[in-house]
């Protein structure tokens, strides 16, 4: 359950914060002392985070950042050995059900319709690597490690990764780092296309929101659009998908935000999206 905190309204949560400002949804993995590895009861939590920011029209952009040396390291593999005292009957059921809580949270993550922005430190392992993988902008320091470890503990990758990671990096690309145990650094990730951009560390996290800030001042239909015909592009044909453009265009010029852009485009001026005004959230 979360938690209201007197600093302008963050909400808290198992291991996390959430604050809603100026548009910007900024989600802050917040458990240094373990490596920000998710604890099993902050799989539900970060689902319904997830689900109500879809909903909320007050949400242009979702960030997702970390305190301390790394983003996330992954499951609490803590919890693995209390697994070993199991028998394998218990096991397939206890993991079963996990797996299935694991789903919907990154069904809801691979959901959102607007923006998501990961920002990454140091080590990013396991199912945590889903995170960059489903977002559209990674941002990362020189020292970040991205790392495979499940053929290690005798597992297949979970978290979402062998749907994400395909589409980022290959069916063959993502194999190999699945079943070597890959461990590959941010100069190889930026290559592969996991990170978009490597920033310095001391510039990371300013970084990160000086981009979700420019992104939450852009027109919210015109970025949800080109968010939504981006994701479907590769299970559409060449028909459905120039049919969802030419949709998604005929749509678009009935917008207000549209008539803005034009005239401020015309008179030579930053546009002001009326989509981005404060009184748009909740319509």
């Amino acid at each position: 359950m979360a938690r209201v905190s007197a600093a302008q309204g963050i909400q808290l949560y198992t291991g996390f914060t959430v604050h809603v400002t100026g548009g910007v949804l900024d989600l802050v993995l917040d458990r240094p002392e373990a490596g920000n590895a998710i604890a099993s009861e902050a799989i539900p939590e970060l689902a319904a985070v997830f689900t109500q920011a879809a909903l909320d029209n007050a949400v242009r952009v979702v960030s997702i950042r970390a305190t301390g040396a790394s983003f996330c390291v992954g499951g609490d593999v803590k919890g693995f050995a209390r697994t070993i005292g199991q028998t394998p009957t218990e096991r397939h059921a206890d993991y079963f059900a996990r797996m299935d809580r694991a789903r919907l949270l990154m069904e809801a993550y691979i959901a959102l319709p607007m923006p998501v922005i990961v920002a990454c430190q140091g080590a990013v392992a396991g199912a945590a690597v889903a995170y960059p993988c489903g977002a559209d902008i990674v941002l990362a320091e020189p020292r970040a490690k991205f790392v495979f470890p499940h053929q290690r503990l005798g597992l297949p990758p979970d978290g979402g990764l062998t749907y994400l990671l395909p589409r980022v990096v290959g069916v063959r690309k993502a194999t190999e780092l699945a079943i070597t145990a890959a461990t590959i650094d941010a100069e190889e990730a930026l290559r592969l296309g996991i990170v978009s951009r490597i920033v310095e560390t001391d510039m990371l996290q300013a970084e990160a929101q000086k981009l979700a800030a420019r992104l939450a001042a852009a027109p919210r239909g015109a970025v949800r659009k080109a968010h939504a015909l981006m994701r479907r592009s590769l299970a559409s044909t060449p028909a459905e998908q120039l049919a969802a453009e030419r949709d998604a265009i005929a749509d678009s010029v009935a917008d207000p935000d549209f008539t803005e852009g034009v005239r401020a485009f015309i008179e030579k001026r930053r546009p002001d999206f009326p989509s981005t005004r404060p009184d748009s959230d909740t319509t």
